[in-house]
């Protein structure tokens, strides 16, 4: 749609402007957009020649999204088509064609960002910042010469990239990581993905879909460690369906290069496989930026220490993004670039969010907002669950998904909304009209009392507040929380 490209410039035009953000991910393209509409002078600079967006357009978000999709949308047909269709149609499955659509969609995506930038008159320059002073910086880009520029205002916002262990060898065909896992000339027979977070798993789901021979290892005891334990063990069925195979408590002891192939020494096992794709943990791009030297806190993963309003130990230099740490979502990394320029610039200060939801896009998908279950235990907050299986659902039924489960977590007293935690098809839309509630202060009395359209998954919501109110008054006769 949006295929237009204009090249970024060599070199400012100005010696000083309002704001300088380094980097062009979400929480750099959300902090310049936001700044120039209060028609503060904006300089982005980016250290790639020609490419805005980083890891959020080209190596991560967009692009593995766009092919799960496409994977998620055959294997959804399964339950009206059967089995063999669904085989037939990945044994066909062009992998050249899926990658290729990936590509387009990131490249759309980045049009569509410089059609931001050009409209709201924002300068993108290429070339590496690092810090002369608190109010300069150096700009090195390609060609090796620099110059200096000047800012009232920084914003750091330059993300984050794999971490890559010494001792694992990366060659970028055999043993691989997130940024490199999509360059695969051709899919592999055989998989062992090291890591069982939000990447780890969301690759899992896409090769297995392929009809990849898929390991997901993992040091720790489950997948998914921050999430509700109760909706990552219906995801664990429904990937172990697919035919992904999953090893807890498994250390990675030794990676070599064996031929064609690599051999993997676990714990309690050694695997031999055609591709190891390393998705344990990321590092902050924060180093040789001069930080330290401005007394700057960084920690041993690159993380940069921020204040509620994003500010570091310097209160005009913001940072935002993977390079402060979790929860480093596209979506919050936006806010809280966003955020920075409002509380810069604007005379109207903002509270960033203190509820936003996570999606997980696994096949099916898990999404959450609030406290888990094991964490409202450990506070000691008296709760009651509420739940809505798919399967209770028409439309569950329709669409074939018996694993999908809606959780709520409701205030025994109050009736508020204290968590939401969902597994299952399009878990990470309907998130939001609980998220709408939380924000709101609803109580779980106005879920019973909403009609929804029929069938739809959104049902699931009022079945759970049934579920959970129907637990503090058995005998039907549901009443409002005292303060209602």
């Amino acid at each position: 749609m949006f295929s237009q490209k204009s090249p970024i410039s060599s070199k400012a035009t100005k010696s000083e402007y309002d704001m300088v953000v380094i980097g062009s991910g979400p929480a750099g393209i959300q902090a310049a957009v936001q700044a120039a509409k209060l028609k503060k002078t904006v300089c982005i600079i980016e250290k790639i020649p020609d490419r805005l967006g980083g890891a959020w357009i080209h190596t991560g978000t967009l692009p593995s999204k766009t092919i799960r999709e496409s994977l998620e949308a055959i294997h959804g047909i399964r339950h009206h088509a059967g089995n063999g269709w669904v085989e037939r149609v990945i044994q066909d499955l062009s992998t050249a064609k899926l990658y290729q659509r990936a590509q387009r969609v990131a490249s759309d995506e980045e049009a569509l960002v410089r059609r931001y930038t050009e409209k709201n008159k924002i300068e993108i320059i290429n070339g590496f910042a690092s810090f002369e002073d608190t109010h300069s910086i150096k700009v090195t880009p390609h060609d090796g010469s620099s110059y200096s520029v000047k800012a009232k205002v920084f914003v750091i916002a330059t993300g984050s990239r794999p971490r890559r262990p010494s001792n694992v060898p990366f060659d970028g065909w055999r043993v691989v990581d997130s940024d490199e896992i999509l360059k695969l000339e051709s899919v592999p027979k055989h998989m062992l993905i090291y890591g069982a977070g939000v990447i780890g798993c969301e690759y899992a789901c896409i090769f297995g879909a392929l009809g990849v021979d898929t390991v997901l290892v993992d040091s720790r005891d489950r997948l998914l460690a921050t999430c509700d334990a109760e909706v990552v063990k219906s995801l664990e069925k429904a990937m172990t369906e697919m035919g992904v195979k999953i090893r807890f408590k498994q250390d990675l002891k030794s990676v070599k290069p064996v031929g064609p192939k690599v051999s993997v020494e676990l714990t309690d096992d050694k695997i031999e496989t055609d591709v190891l794709f390393f998705a344990a943990g990321r590092i902050s791009n924060s180093e040789n930026m001069g930080l330290e030297k401005l007394g700057i806190k960084i920690n041993e993963r690159g993380i940069i220490a921020v204040n509620d309003a994003f500010q570091t130990d310097i209160p005009h230099i913001y940072a935002a993004g993977d390079v402060i740490g979790p929860p480093a979502l596209a979506a919050t990394s936006a806010q809280q670039g966003r955020f920075c320029a409002l509380h810069a610039f604007a005379t109207i200060k903002s509270e960033f969010p203190k509820h936003f939801p996570i999606g997980v896009y696994t096949i099916p998908e898990l999404s959450s907002v609030g406290p888990t279950e094991e964490q409202l235990k450990e506070s000691g907050v008296d709760y009651v669950v509420g739940r809505a299986y798919y399967y209770e659902l028409a439309r569950g039924h329709i669409m074939g998904d018996h694993h999908g489960i809606l959780k709520l977590l409701i205030d025994r007293k109050t009736h508020k909304i204290l968590g939401i935690h969902i597994v299952g098809e399009d878990a990470a839309n309907l998130v939001h009209i609980g998220l709408a509630f939380m924000l709101k202060d609803g109580v779980a009395n106005d879920l019973i009392n909403m009609i929804f359209n029929y069938p739809t998954l959104a049902e699931a919501y009022r079945i759970a507040a049934f579920n959970a109110l129907n637990k503090i008054y058995p005998d039907g006769k549901i009443l409002l929380p005292p303060q209602v």
